[in-house]
């Protein structure tokens, strides 16, 4: 017996120094069994390997990664934030952390690190699918906002590099019809007309026109009463063939009497076919219904900047500033109006904010 005993220790003594126990043999040890898709031996050598150097950062990036993929959000999330306070520059570190904190439904902080992700690539530079998967988490979080336009730009670089996404199709059609809710949440009976018009809105990034036009008039004419729907054709025709946009956007009223963003759209169609008493009208119903909408002020702001009342517009544009007090866009056109105003001092002021504006917000839609 105490031979047997003797022969056990020998064991556990050789197998303890066999055991990796330096930073250089664990991290080794770690990428081996990553490499050899042993996630769960990977993922406990690379917890020890940062317990012993705390400061790696791409210790952290692979123990992330790999309680991603292992669906262990919390985990990830928490070897993510280790990571970035290291590296702070590392765009696809703030792109997985978004992501596993989107897993948790932490949204809000989702949010800001899906957007600084977002902001550090380029929009002519390949993100590559990391950095894809993170831009369309992006959009629906911008979506669930209510911010659809801004969702759909994403949405729309995404398809072009993608092409084929059933998942990411589907969920094109929630900002498309301007329902701020995430996919999982859609009912059932809403299934077949946001898949409809998700349809459509990929197959303009994604198909010749033809098969666009053929999508939409297939939703017109299985869906005519459900909102948002006459809206989502008209802002396509608006683009692509602007005579026959504002017979939609009138049908669009008739179902929804109270839109916001269809009386805006069907204003700034009578500005370009100037019938400016019917687009005033229109923009002062949207500023009434909605005075917190961006899109009614800068409705209201062109419709009176046409009309040469550009005291009136300045009004307007101020009014978009104090709601949006970050967008370049808004800042140009008041820079345009303090100028045909002569308010030189005041243009120069706005001008310095926009350029500023600008270039902080390069790569934001």
């Amino acid at each position: 017996m105490s031979r047997w005993i003797s022969v056990l220790l020998l064991l556990a003594t050789a197998m303890r120094q066999s055991e990796p126990r330096t930073f250089e043999d664990l991290s080794t040890k770690a990428r081996q069994a990553y490499e050899a898709d042993h996630p769960e031996e990977a993922a406990q050598l690379y917890g020890r390997a940062v317990k012993l150097r705390p400061d790696w950062a791409q210790g952290w990036w692979a123990l992330g990664m790999i309680e991603y993929q292992r669906d262990r959000y919390v985990e990830c999330r928490d070897a993510l934030t280790r990571m970035v306070e290291l590296d702070t520059s590392a765009a696809p570190g703030w792109a997985l952390l978004g992501l596993c904190e989107f897993r948790t439904k932490q949204y809000d902080v989702a949010f800001e690190h899906l957007k600084k992700a977002h902001v550090m690539v380029p929009v002519t530079q390949g993100g590559g699918p990391l950095l894809d998967m993170a831009d369309y988490h992006l959009s629906l979080l911008l979506n669930q906002q209510g911010a659809f336009e801004m969702a759909q730009e994403i949405l729309m670089r995404i398809a072009r590099k993608v092409h084929s996404n059933p998942e990411m199709m589907f969920a094109s059609g929630l900002p498309s019809l301007r329902m701020p809710i995430l996919p999982s949440e859609v009912p059932a009976n809403q299934r077949d007309v946001v898949a409809m018009a998700g349809k459509a809105f990929w197959d303009l990034a994604t198909q010749p026109p033809d098969e666009a036009e053929a999508d939409f008039k297939a939703l017109v004419s299985k869906y005519p009463k459900f909102p948002s729907v006459h809206y989502f054709y008209g802002t396509y025709l608006a683009a692509r063939d602007p005579e026959r946009c504002a017979p939609e956007f009138l049908q669009e009223l008739s179902i929804t009497p109270d839109s916001v963003p269809t009386r805006t759209q069907l204003a700034l169609r009578y500005v370009l076919d100037s019938k400016l008493d019917k687009a005033l009208k229109l923009a002062h119903e949207a500023v009434a219904l909605s005075p917190d909408s961006v899109g009614a002020q800068l409705a209201l702001a062109k419709t009176l900047r046409t009309q040469g009342d550009n005291e009136g517009a300045l009004a307007a544009l101020l009014a978009a500033k104090r709601l949006d007090p970050v967008s370049p866009a808004i800042r140009l056109q008041i820079v345009n109006e303090y100028r045909a105003l002569g308010r030189i001092e005041d243009m120069r002021r706005e001008n310095a904010e926009y350029t500023r504006l600008k270039a902080e917000q390069a790569n934001w839609p």
